[in-house]
């Protein structure tokens, strides 16, 4: 297991060889990940998966003259892609994410959300099937954010996050806070930094 990662217990894995976690990645317990020895699952650093997820990297098509008894079996016309969930999300209780699902850096998946296509970069997304509701943080706290985290190197440019704006958060509502940490918050930050071993 990386460093400070957790994967609480009882959990399903159909091939744990195929599931990557990198470090400071907080799994909650009941996860289901159901995947075949050519799918894998990418869980990257500062990411929190709420209890009772199921990650699916493979679907059946219905076809015909295959009864669905066979179809699973036969793998027939499956659709088989991996899964990656980028750095510092947070999957919510009870999600399902479907085969071949990006997560994009930062983004926020609603309680109960079915995710069938890749969410971008800090996007608030629920429902069934899951839709972008609203944007983590504003633009500038989006920079200041990433500032915090990141090297420079991993940062998300400017101009990406204007085009991030521009294509997907048109009059969306902004989900997180930006107010300034108090002494007192920044107390208790630096105590779980210190606990969990992180260096930012």
């Amino acid at each position: 297991m990386p460093a400070h990662s957790t994967i609480a217990y009882p959990c399903h894995i159909g091939k744990p060889k195929n599931l990557f976690v990198e470090d400071y990645v907080k799994i909650r317990y009941g996860l289901t990940i159901i995947n075949a020895n050519k799918e894998s699952v990418y869980v990257k650093k500062y990411t929190v998966v709420a209890p009772d997820v199921t990650i699916i990297t493979n679907s059946h098509k219905s076809t015909v003259s295959i009864p669905q008894v066979l179809l699973g079996e036969s793998h027939i016309n499956d659709k088989s892609a991996d899964v990656t969930i980028n750095e510092d999300v947070w999957v919510g209780t009870r999600a399902t994410i479907l085969a071949g699902v990006t997560l994009g850096r930062g983004c926020i998946i609603g309680a109960n959300s079915l995710v069938s296509k890749s969410v971008p970069p800090y996007a608030l997304v629920a429902g069934m099937p899951a839709r972008i509701i609203g944007v983590k943080f504003s633009l500038s706290d989006i920079e200041r954010h990433e500032e915090a985290l990141y090297p420079p190197e991993e940062r998300m440019s400017h101009n990406d996050l204007v085009t991030l704006f521009d294509t997907h958060y048109k009059d969306k509502k902004i989900f997180g806070c930006s107010d300034s940490l108090t002494e007192e918050q920044k107390k208790t930050v630096n105590k779980l930094k210190a606990k969990r071993g992180l260096h930012i």
